[in-house]
């Protein structure tokens, strides 16, 4: 939607013309459409994380950072969140969820908890949206996988 009101705004201010203005709608739209056409309800544009559950997290640092040469991001004993170039890989200690994935998250545009929520609820009642701690959109896939919508810099 932001980019549809910056493009009003440039025809308006009479930066671009009818055409361009045109194109571009076309452009943005096109975006949030699905290969059969169909109107997306977000777009994606990023993995913001995936989150690990482990049974000893100093144990499962000290692997990743050999593994990988990860810096950590945040940790307390119960966790351990590794900085990765555009996203971060969380290591909890969660019984329930020891060697799973516990969840995954997607960053999509103009991030408004309650507004996504709303969204979901409307266009994808299936998913069975729940909304967390006010600010935390999570939905089930049809395999009931968990995955919660971020900010597209959420934790960044």
């Amino acid at each position: 939607m932001h980019e549809i009101e910056h493009l009003v705004d440039l025809y308006d201010r009479r930066v671009v013309g009818r055409r361009e203005l045109l194109a571009g709608l076309l452009t943005a739209g096109a975006g949030q459409r699905t290969a059969t056409g169909a109107r997306a309800a977000f777009r994606g544009r990023t993995l913001n994380h995936v989150s690990l559950g482990v049974t000893d997290v100093a144990r499962s640092k000290t692997f990743y950072q050999r593994l990988l040469g990860l810096t950590v991001r945040d940790e307390a004993t119960d966790f351990c969140e590794f900085r990765l170039e555009n996203a971060f890989f969380g290591l909890y200690k969660e019984p329930s969820l020891i060697n799973g994935i516990d969840h995954f998250a997607i960053g999509i545009d103009e991030y408004k908890p309650a507004t996504v929520f709303e969204r979901l609820k409307r266009e994808l009642p299936e998913s069975a949206p729940t909304l967390e701690d006010g600010e935390q959109v999570y939905f089930r896939d049809p395999d009931g996988a968990k995955g919660p919508l971020t900010a597209v810099d959420y934790k960044r």
